[in-house]
């Protein structure tokens, strides 16, 4: 199909492994909120938040791409806050919420994880392209 590299081929193999660090890094950010976080109503299914600038303090010095990785973790429901885009400085305050837990998203990992292997010849499972946990 267009767009998906040749099976077997090795920007196969390197996009399979970006996905797997791009899900590390979901993961490595939903951490830092679950265990820095401060935890809130659990009536609307959040389990912590962080304002973006505390977030941005300490996710900094493990990765510069901090709004990407948010924006991804949003897409896949994992992290909600509102807007488009976050801005350093000018939305510091706006609040990120966690709607999954880091043990969560770890057991979908180790599900997933079969999908990254190199080796895996079981044509039964495919992986799937754009998900990245």
């Amino acid at each position: 199909t267009y767009g998906t590299p040749v099976e077997g081929s090795l920007t196969e193999a390197r996009g399979k492994r970006a996905h797997q660090r791009i899900s590390n890094e979901i993961v490595q950010l939903c951490e830092i909120i679950e265990r820095n976080g401060s935890v809130r109503n659990i009536t609307d299914h959040s389990l912590g938040e962080m304002t973006f600038g505390d977030l941005f303090e300490r996710y900094t010095c493990i990765s510069n791409k901090v709004v990407g990785i948010l924006l991804r973790g949003r897409k896949h429901g994992f992290l909600d806050f509102p807007g488009e885009m976050l801005f350093q400085r000018r939305d510091d305050d706006v609040v990120i919420v966690l709607k999954a837990s880091s043990r969560e998203l770890r057991e979908r990992q180790r599900e997933m994880k079969q999908y990254y292997d190199e080796d895996n010849n079981n044509k039964e499972t495919k992986f799937d392209w754009g998900n990245c946990i």
